[in-house]
């Protein structure tokens, strides 16, 4: 059987970090990925990161600290992550800021700033490539590359990790993997085995297991099928924050039946980018939110509250007209086909009845809905949902209405880790030589019940890194003993 010290299982946000810095003790590697390419979510990701105390943010005068970032964390999410975990990461993000820097990384010119994507930060701690998770990919990926160059680490492409090996004690002594095109199995012993294997945003039977059977409306790459939390599950592992999950607000499938939502045709439901023209409905028509709410937070946990996370926006040819694009990424093109009368969720429709028929909203709840809100347009009432932003009536009688989704690319349920990435079991203690990092730790992990600017990628960068240091380093010591 061949044997290394560490084993990493993926080479994405968390995984490439970790093999750097563990190829740097001298420790020898082994990396596993399913894909053809390093990369994992940094393919679709719009790469957010946060820090405070970068180079950048005194370049700019901002006064920032790590304190600070960790009670916005705390406000944000409401005290719902682990603040152990919070403590490990949040401290060393500054650096990771100032690490891809010194790596070639291109910074937008707007950065930092306070970004409204998420429920916004109080201080400018928040940055993006130009070219997105690309960005960080093209900062990183050389420096994955000349580290699996090195003689003492191995990078397998195209393999898939099979299972756990554990011996009689139940610790964790290795991984039985099988090659993508052949399934030949092959074992490999190892120290550490360490989790980088991303979230489970593909696969919709887990996804329903692990979110009480929400459907699944998905961002995430097709190799984020959870396959580190079901092998660690098999060998005694917990899964926490089930409990936790948050729709982002909202997504249009690309294609009608689908599940998969495409970042660059997502519709612009941000009030701080573009205020709404439009009213967003529950599926029985009526109104669930204020559509204009500052809070994004806000607005996703009045989507969590819908049976199937989804809603109508509905408006009507003056406001197409009218309005800012709903959906500003789309071409001409595309558009032109979804309102060609193919997609059951793009709907036009010559009436309130006729809207209520293709929708199926109720009639008596959409009339309502309009003429309340109507009657907010023209100051005969204030708006029911405490609407501010209410430029004109949404009259008809040529309707226009696209259903939104919840979507997910960062899922909430993971692993459970002590501070040191350590996975624990579900009776209690740690499976010994089991470690996990980035999403496979689960997104609730670092941002709770809500989404935090920046508080995806740059902790999986960041304990990565600090992973697998620590890692290479206690084996190195092991060694001169």
């Amino acid at each position: 059987m061949e044997s290394v010290d560490i084993v990493i299982v993926g080479a994405g946000t968390a995984g490439m970090p970790c093999a750097i810095e563990a190829v740097a003790t001298g420790a020898r590697v082994l990396v596993i990925e399913q894909a053809d390419a390093p990369g994992g979510t940094l393919h679709v990701s719009l790469g957010q990161l946060s820090g405070a105390g970068s180079k950048l943010q005194a370049a700019h005068g901002i006064e920032d600290s790590a304190e600070a970032h960790l009670a916005d964390i705390d406000r944000i999410n409401r005290g719902t992550g682990r603040a152990d975990v919070l403590r490990r990461t949040v401290p060393a993000q500054g650096d990771t800021i100032d690490w891809l820097m010194e790596n070639g990384f291109a910074m937008d010119p707007a950065c930092p700033a306070i970004l409204h994507l998420h429920e916004a930060y109080r201080v400018a701690r928040t940055y993006w490539g130009v070219e997105g998770g690309i960005s960080v990919l093209k900062a990183v990926r050389p420096l994955f590359e000349r580290a699996m160059a090195e003689p003492n680490a191995e990078i397998r492409y195209a393999t898939r990790a099979v299972s756990l090996l554990t011996d009689g004690s139940g610790a964790v002594t290795g991984l039985r993997l099988a090659d993508r095109e052949t399934g030949s199995e092959t074992e490999i012993a190892a120290s550490s085995v360490v989790l980088a294997t991303g979230g489970y945003g593909a696969n919709a039977e887990l996804f329903a297991r692990l979110t009480g059977g929400r459907p699944l409306v998905t961002a995430a790459m097709e190799t984020s099928t959870g396959t580190g939390l079901e092998m660690a599950e098999a060998v005694g592992a917990r899964i926490v924050g089930e409990d936790l999950f948050l729709p982002t607000y909202a997504g249009v499938v690309s294609e009608p039946g689908g599940n998969r939502i495409v970042w660059r045709q997502m519709p612009s439901l941000t009030p701080q980018v573009r205020q709404p023209w439009e009213l967003h409905l529950a599926p029985d028509g009526r109104r669930f939110v204020r559509e204009d709410d500052p809070s994004v937070d806000a607005r996703e946990h009045a989507l969590e509250n819908l049976p199937a996370l989804s809603f109508w926006c509905v408006f009507d040819e003056a406001i197409l007209a009218a309005a800012p694009p709903l959906l500003p990424g789309w071409t001409e093109k595309e558009l032109a086909l979804a309102w060609a009368g193919k997609r059951p969720d793009f709907v036009a429709a010559d009436g309130i009845d006729d809207l209520a028929a293709k929708t199926g909203m109720a009639a008596d709840n959409l009339r309502e809905a309009l003429a309340d809100y109507a009657a907010a347009c023209t100051g005969e009432m204030v708006d029911p949902m405490r609407r501010v932003h209410c430029p004109m009536p949404i009259r008809g009688p040529a309707f226009r209405a696209v259903k939104m989704h919840g979507i997910v690319l960062k899922t909430a349920a993971g692993l459970d880790i002590d501070d040191t990435m350590r996975v624990r079991r579900a009776e209690g203690g740690v499976i010994d030589g089991l470690y996990a990092v980035g999403e496979a730790i689960g997104g609730s992990t670092l941002s709770g019940k809500g989404f935090v600017s920046g508080m995806s990628v740059t902790p999986a960068l960041t304990l990565g890194r600090w992973l697998g240091h620590t890692l290479g380093r206690t084996l190195a010591s092991k060694e001169t003993v």
